[in-house]
């Protein structure tokens, strides 16, 4: 029998040191990408979460009974009542009129806001035609959306 020191002078076991370096090295590069993976399957999930919330309640608002009120002014300053009661003057990146009707671009809009916001054009006789949502993180200020709402009078 061999004794081990003997056995770590021999170049074979000069070879299997290096060879199960290699081996270790590959098993410690294969557990940090998928940990990596791991971790942006994680985000993507919860991104998908926060955005099917979004159109949930989307869904939602739009799914409630529209209340035909009867509008004594113009849709733009019904409109404009509408952003400045709810403090969104700050935000306002468009309000324009255009063919298909009033087109309202807002950014940086919390959740509460924007919800708040599409209750409020609903409850003074305005209608959203189309809508373009979306929904971004910030460090500073977590999710926020970003929305452009093109909104017309009610119908008479």
């Amino acid at each position: 029998m061999i004794p081990l020191g003997e056995l770590k002078g021999l170049p074979e076991a000069k070879r299997l040191k290096a060879a199960a370096l290699v081996a270790l090295l590959i098993w410690a590069a294969a557990a940090a990408v998928f940990s990596f993976a791991h971790s942006l399957l994680k985000e993507n999930e919860r991104l998908l979460s926060d955005s099917g919330r979004v159109l949930s309640a989307a869904v939602k608002i739009r799914s409630y009974p529209q209340l035909e009120a009867a509008v004594e002014k113009e849709p733009l300053s019904v409109l404009s009542e509408v952003v400045d009661k709810l403090g969104l003057q700050d935000r306002v990146a468009q309000l324009a009129s255009s063919p298909s009707g009033l087109v309202l671009q807002l950014n940086r809009l919390y959740r509460d806001e924007f919800v708040k916001l599409a209750e409020d054009i609903g409850k003074n006789g305005l209608s959203v035609n189309t809508a373009e949502i979306r929904a971004f993180s910030s460090n500073k200020d977590g999710r926020l959306i970003n929305v452009t709402l093109t909104v017309t009078g009610a119908k008479e």
